[in-house]
């Protein structure tokens, strides 16, 4: 079994786009369609899965909101085939390198059903939910493929992440890498597990992963100190500024607002003018009319 797992889901889809951003999708919940049925099996729960995610997104979130974020499928059912399909592909025709696991297989789409509406992620049709609400998805196979064998999806893998790269003449390669817990070497944050950072005050060179720092310790950077915290000026981690404080980048403002100049602001509610995603709290800026969409409310 898998000894950590990605904060989101939708790093199983990374095979399709190499560096995706997950965004939030919806607001308020609407109540769970259940998937129901017999226990899933190896051949049949890719189609499962893909259903599940496609019922809660379309239960969730009205045509407009999913306009928004790119997601154009008719239906519940036309969004399910295409994700199935594009899921399909990412794990090699169906065949996942590895042992179902019937009963993890069955919870992921209990876990589905029932996930909360804003830990949604929607980019087009590609679709998860915050692994922290669906735990038992990334362990419906238990994966065989070890540190730095070829994988098509995360499912391959025996500890934690497929990673997908493309080099410079475009050729596309994957491996199976998983994130240093702590004590284990790495050579910046990101190679680290959740939670932690890359210490490297002993040598640039030859870090090791050591939890993020708290309150009042001293500091280097944001990423060094815990989520809700930033790097100070007086080098510290602090509190992150709510709005109206001052900042030099969004790292310096609080979650649900953004650096506007050198002021932190609230993201950008539904009407708002936008540029980019990023500048509106459902994290979707409707090109046609440089607007924010709004968040989903359930049906």
């Amino acid at each position: 079994m898998r000894t950590h797992r990605p904060v989101l889901l939708a790093t199983l889809l990374s095979a399709v786009a190499v560096a995706m951003s997950a965004v939030p999708g919806c607001g308020d919940d609407e109540p769970p369609a259940s998937s129901g049925g017999l226990e899933p099996t190896s051949s049949d729960f890719v189609t499962r899965y893909a259903k599940a995610l496609c019922d809660r997104t379309f239960a969730c979130c009205d045509a407009a909101a999913r306009a928004a974020h790119g997601l154009d499928a008719s239906s519940a059912d036309a969004c399910a085939s295409e994700l199935e399909a594009i899921l399909v592909a990412v794990t090699g025709g169906d065949e996942v390198k590895g042992t179902f696991v019937p009963a993890k297989a069955a919870a992921c789409l209990a876990e589905v059903d029932a996930a909360p509406c804003a830990e949604l992620q929607i980019v087009g049709v590609l679709l998860g939910v915050n692994a922290e609400f669906a735990p038992s998805c990334l362990d419906a196979w238990d994966g065989s493929v070890p540190e730095g064998g070829t994988c098509g999806s995360d499912w391959d893998c025996g500890r934690d992440r497929c990673v997908h790269s493309v080099d410079a003449s475009g050729q596309r390669t994957s491996a199976c890498k998983a994130r240093a817990t702590a004590g284990e070497p790495c050579s910046s944050t990101f190679d680290c597990d959740e939670g932690l950072r890359c210490d490297q005050a002993s040598s640039p060179d030859a870090g090791t992963c050591a939890p993020r720092l708290a309150a009042g310790e001293s500091c280097e950077g944001s990423l060094e100190c815990q989520e809700e915290l930033r790097c100070g000026e007086d080098g510290t981690c602090q509190a992150r500024e709510q709005a109206g404080g001052p900042c030099a980048s969004d790292q310096d403002c609080a979650a649900g607002t953004t650096c506007d100049g050198a002021t932190c602001a609230p993201l950008g509610a539904a009407g708002a003018p936008c540029s980019s995603d990023s500048d509106c709290a459902s994290s979707a800026c409707v090109d046609a009319t440089g607007t924010c969409a709004d968040v989903c409310k359930g049906g």
